[in-house]
């Protein structure tokens, strides 16, 4: 038996270790979520977990109950992929990219091309753009949100966040950027539209679509930590290939890349890998 949080045994017996696998066949072929890619132990603790919460002994007809419902397959992805964010989070990190990152990106190109990877409801995008905003308004910046979850890119389009979103937006940033209204007794705050305008969302699987390339900085943050050694290898080369010289890759405060240089990265500040400058002969002749 392993134990979980709160004292839960979870058995993992061979007969459900078959089933487990059964159900990950299932489930890639009707979501296209491959669980191989995620680390072992961690998702089978958490969908077990979650299995029993629903009253099922068995992996596959957890899964026949889930499919049965696309909302509620909608649902257990978005549980899956915890889609957990606020606007700056870890604010340090953002202090660092406001006064260093994107100012060394905008002192070689007006207009910045930026990915949130995994964007989730789209607390980062919307952060990044209200930074972009600041530094350099009114150019043509491109924010790219992708999630493999479409209920929260809907969310993100509609750039709406609760009050547990805004702690760590600076009052002055919260005053100009956003509108709160009530809805269903809650205080809300929509983004202002001149922020709406940098940004698009769209679907994307970081563990099996292609890459869209050219930017000049990806944000991946809290993402990773729950994929596999061999998938997180993988993403980070993809990362590389996808930016331009110069470019950035922005990590979460639990995530490193410890064979950075190994995959071509300079690691000038904590979080923030960079692409060498002297990609750019190469970067320029492929396009």
């Amino acid at each position: 038996m392993q134990q979980i949080p709160g004292g839960v045994s979870v058995p993992k017996t061979p007969e459900l270790l078959r089933d487990f696998e059964q159900f990950k066949q299932l489930l890639k072929r009707r979501a296209g979520l491959d669980l191989d890619q995620y680390k072992f132990e961690q998702t089978y603790r958490r969908i077990y977990t979650m299995m029993e919460r629903a009253g099922y002994q068995k992996f596959t007809d957890y899964f026949n109950h889930l499919a049965a419902d696309e909302g509620r397959l909608r649902a257990f992805i978005d549980r899956l992929a915890i889609n957990v964010s606020e606007l700056f989070r870890n604010p340090e990190q953002f202090e660092i990219l406001r006064t260093q990152v994107l100012p060394d990106l905008l002192k070689r190109s007006l207009h910045l091309k930026l990915w949130s990877a995994g964007s989730s409801y789209g607390a980062e995008a919307y952060s990044m753009a209200i930074l972009l905003h600041e530094l350099a308004p009114n150019r043509s910046h491109q924010i790219l949100g992708t999630d493999i979850d479409q209920e929260v890119l809907e969310r993100a389009r509609r750039g709406v966040f609760a009050e547990s979103d805004m702690r760590n937006v600076p009052a002055e940033y919260k005053q100009k950027y956003f509108r709160a209204f009530q809805e269903n007794g809650r205080t809300l705050y929509e983004a202002d539209p001149a922020l709406k305008r940098y940004l698009k969302f769209e679907r994307q699987n970081l563990l099996s679509d292609p890459y869209p390339q050219g930017f000049d900085l990806i944000a991946c943050r809290n993402v990773v930590i729950y994929f596999s050694d061999e998938a997180k290898e993988r993403i980070f080369r993809e990362f590389y290939n996808a930016l331009k010289p110069g470019g950035y890759l922005f990590l979460g405060n639990t995530e490193r890349i410890f064979n950075y240089a190994q995959i071509g990265f300079e690691n000038p500040s904590a979080f923030f890998y960079q692409k060498p400058q002297q990609e750019v002969q190469r970067w320029r002749s492929a396009s």
